[in-house]
C-alpha cells in the first residue's frame, strides 16, 4: 500500500476537529466575497474606460480602488489556499492602496542656470 497510508484514528480525530469545520465555513464566506470582488472589478474596469473616454485619462481614485480590490483578492486567495491563517477583510483592516496614485506622473525638474555658467560654476 501507499506509505501515506490514513491512520484511521487520526482521520477520526481530523474529521471531528471542529477548526477544520470553522475554517470551511470562513473559505466559504470568502468565496462568496472572491466572486463579489470580481463583480466589483468589473465593474470599475467599465467605470476608469467611460472616465478615460471623457477625459483623456485615467482616475486615480479609481486606480486606487482597484489596486486596493487586488490586494484584498490576493489576501483571500492566499487564505482559501492555505498559504496563510491570517483572515482578510471584514476580520481584518481593509487593505488600502499604499501606492501613490499619481505613479505615472513624472516630474521634470530643470536647474536654476542663473548663477551658473556652461561649466556649473557659480557668477
Amino acid at each position: 500500500m501507499n506509505a501515506q497510508t490514513i491512520n484511521q484514528e487520526q482521520f477520526r480525530t481530523n474529521v471531528t476537529n471542529s477548526r477544520h469545520w470553522i475554517r470551511l465555513i470562513y473559505m466559504l464566506i470568502f468565496a462568496a466575497l472572491l466572486h463579489l470582488a470580481g463583480l466589483v472589478m468589473w465593474v470599475l474596469c467599465a467605470l476608469q474606460f467611460i472616465f478615460s473616454l471623457l477625459t483623456g485619462k485615467d482616475n486615480g481614485n479609481l486606480r486606487s480602488l482597484g489596486s486596493s480590490i487586488a490586494t484584498f483578492v490576493h489576501q483571500a486567495l492566499d487564505y482559501v489556499s492555505y498559504n496563510t491563517e491570517s483572515k482578510p477583510f471584514p476580520f481584518a483592516p481593509w487593505p488600502y492602496n499604499s501606492r501613490n496614485s499619481s505613479e505615472d506622473e513624472v516630474v521634470i525638474v530643470e536647474p536654476d542656470n542663473n548663477n551658473e555658467d556652461a561649466g556649473g560654476n557659480h557668477k
